[in-house]
Formats: C-alpha cells, structure tokens, sequence
C-alpha cells in the first residue's frame, strides 16, 4: 500500500502475513496513531528490501527487535532504525489497525 499524507489505515495483524504492507522507500520518517479502543499494547516492526519482498523481524544495530510498547489514543514516532527499509508490516499482539502519517 502506498501511504501517502496525511493519513491512512493500515491493518495490523498478529502475524507477518496478516498485516498490510507499508511502502517506506520513498519516505523521510513518519508516525502512527493507535485509535481510541484499540486492544494493540505492543507493534513489532518487519521489513523487506522492497514492496512485495519477503518480510522478516526488523533488528537494530544490536540484533534486538524493534518493538515498541502502545496504548489506544496514543502516536508514536515510526522507529529511525528503520531508515533504509523498502517495505515495513506493523505486527500487533492483537489485530486491528493503525492510521499511519508520512514525511517527504
């Protein structure tokens, strides 16, 4: 999917293959917002070489998972680690959706 300003749905699922595909090549950063009522408490970053690729756990420059702690009614800043990416899927503990906002 194509994200484009100011914002889009984008579907988080509790697995790799349940969630949308987020196009990241093109873009300077971005952040996310958990809607009010969301049961998402924590989103786990994949990532491919392009759109379509295969998607595998993202790392820092540690080897830890990026994961970052949520809360409903909350916007978080889409991790800088992430630079580079071609494609990212956010994976949830629960399924839902996360409306997504773009820079460049």
């Amino acid at each position: 999917m194509y994200i484009s300003n100011p914002i889009d749905s984008v579907t988080v699922g509790a697995t790799a293959a349940a969630s949308e595909e987020i196009i990241y090549s093109d873009r300077a950063g971005g952040r996310f917002q958990v809607p009010a009522g969301s049961s998402i408490t924590s989103i786990t970053w994949y990532d491919a070489p392009k759109s379509g690729g295969t998607f595998v756990p993202a790392s820092d420059e540690y080897g830890v998972a990026i994961t970052q702690t949520v809360a409903a009614g909350k916007s978080y800043e889409i991790p800088t680690s992430l630079a580079g990416a071609g494609a990212l899927k956010a994976v949830g503990d629960a399924a839902g959706a996360i409306a997504v906002y773009m820079k460049g």
